[in-house]
């Protein structure tokens, strides 16, 4: 292992429970304010509801069920 990924993997064995939680939740929401990004950039502003839709179809779209049921919800959501 390289200097940087022993440093890294000593500071996050350093974490407690509720660090390493905290962590995912701000990776996470990192994650999901870049794919807005993304879709923003394609599409334009959406409504706060579209945007859910769009971010879930992004992350799991390439599931065709899931593909199918988010694109129901899609199709019910008011467009701008």
């Amino acid at each position: 292992m390289s200097l940087v990924e022993d440093t890294y993997r000593a500071a996050v064995d350093a974490m407690t429970p509720a660090q390493k939680i905290a962590r995912m939740l701000e990776l996470n929401q990192w994650a999901q304010w870049n794919i807005e990004r993304c879709i923003t950039a394609e599409r334009g502003p959406l409504s706060p509801e579209e945007m859910k839709w769009q971010v879930a179809l992004w992350i799991y779209g390439h599931n065709p069920e899931c593909r199918k049921l988010i694109e129901e919800h899609l199709d019910r959501v008011p467009t701008r």
